[in-house]
């Protein structure tokens, strides 16, 4: 479930050969000196040299322009920073560890880490930094993005174009086949993982772009791969206290496992559906829904009509800034159930991202049941 984490750890000792096999001095500011871990020479990140030939730093030369736009790969980093003379200092990492154990295990791109996965790679961070197991486990993060990949036997088209707002977040956004919701304190995304991936040249790796984008499109005609996520830039700023309290430090994800799962589900299904992808009703079907002549149901389906018309995520996210905010959901919830009741299967698409979510997660937190019993 985890996937990119920033945490740090203070009063760490890190040995001479560490320091100069690993890492490299950046600068000195302050009254301290910085280094940044060099990823050509880390064990799992590098796809080139392997730990065992390292050669001190000091006998490589290297620009330094050159060096700092190495050690900030994709915006991720491992740094360590102490007071000049000093011995101990803070050890701060910033990595997607998902992606990291992919590709220590040559695993697909759609990969999830269960718990055992998770105890792996960050007890392999500690041997890497020759840091007790115990002592890195009381890292403090800061950062956090969990989520899972789910598999759907339709078009991803169908899926994203049902996907319509979430319960307590004050914006949407959508571009292509992404939907994110915001708000200040975090943010949740569901967007096509097949494309994402195809974009970063993650499958099918060995295809010209030309095939790659043919394979794709040839296995999205009925597959889709659809990853939703909590980002929560800053845990300390979080306002979900259930999730919260289980995300502090990383021995606290380790211990809190199962639960956090939980809590996770509690969170994503609170997106609410509207359907796109059934055929529109039949003229009985109709007719027998209007029967009753009541006013109330030719007021209805001509609310139906208009958000048919007007396109319905259309119009929520148009009238959303602008109701009142005392009465903004109940409206819309009402908008999305006058309209989904026109719709065969209406929910079609909800419950199967509800089952298919619920099964994702359960499978994922297994190990960790049967480690706490």
């Amino acid at each position: 479930m985890v996937d990119l984490i920033k945490f740090y750890l203070e009063n760490v000792l890190l040995s001479d050969y560490i320091l100069a096999t690993k890492f490299i001095k950046i600068r000195e500011e302050g009254g301290f000196e910085i280094f940044k871990a060099d990823p050509d020479v880390i064990s799992f990140l590098s796809q080139k040299v392997k730990a065992e030939n390292c050669k001190p730093k000091s006998e490589i030369v290297v620009q330094q322009e050159n060096i700092i736009k190495k050690l900030s790969y994709k915006n991720k980093f491992i740094s360590f920073k102490r007071k000049l003379n000093a011995k101990e200092g803070r050890l701060s990492v910033c990595q997607n560890i998902r992606k990291d154990f992919i590709r220590i295990k040559n695993l697909n791109p759609f990969t999830d880490l269960n718990y055992l996965n998770f105890v792996e790679i960050i007890e392999m961070y500690a041997q890497e930094f020759g840091i007790e197991k115990e002592k890195f486990w009381k890292a403090k993060i800061t950062q956090v993005e969990l989520g899972v990949n789910i598999r759907f036997n339709m078009n991803i088209a169908s899926i994203m174009s049902s996907v319509s707002r979430m319960k307590g977040m004050e914006n949407t956004l959508r571009i292509g086949n992404t939907v994110n919701f915001k708000n200040q304190k975090y943010e949740v995304s569901v967007y096509d993982k097949l494309e994402r991936e195809s974009q970063q040249n993650e499958v099918f790796k060995n295809a010209s772009k030309v095939r790659r984008k043919h394979l794709v499109k040839k296995i999205s005609k009925n597959n889709s791969f659809v990853r939703i996520e909590l980002r929560v830039k800053r845990v300390s700023q979080f306002n979900r206290a259930s999730i919260k309290n289980k995300i502090q430090t990383l021995e606290s994800i380790r211990k809190n496992f199962h639960s956090l799962g939980n809590e996770l589900y509690k969170l994503f299904v609170n997106i609410s559906f509207v359907n796109e992808i059934s055929p529109d009703i039949a003229q009985g079907l109709l007719k027998s829904q209007l029967n009753s002549k009541s006013a109330k149901t030719f007021d209805e389906y001509l609310k139906f009509l208009g958000l048919k018309y007007f396109g319905v995520k259309k119009f929520i996210e148009f009238a959303s800034p602008i109701l009142n905010t005392n009465n903004r959901n109940k409206y819309l919830a009402s908008l999305e159930d006058i309209y989904n009741q026109y719709k065969r299967d209406n929910d079609f698409v909800k419950k199967e991202f509800h089952r298919k979510l619920s099964a994702r997660i359960n499978k994922l937190a297994v190990p960790a049941i049967s480690s706490s019993n």
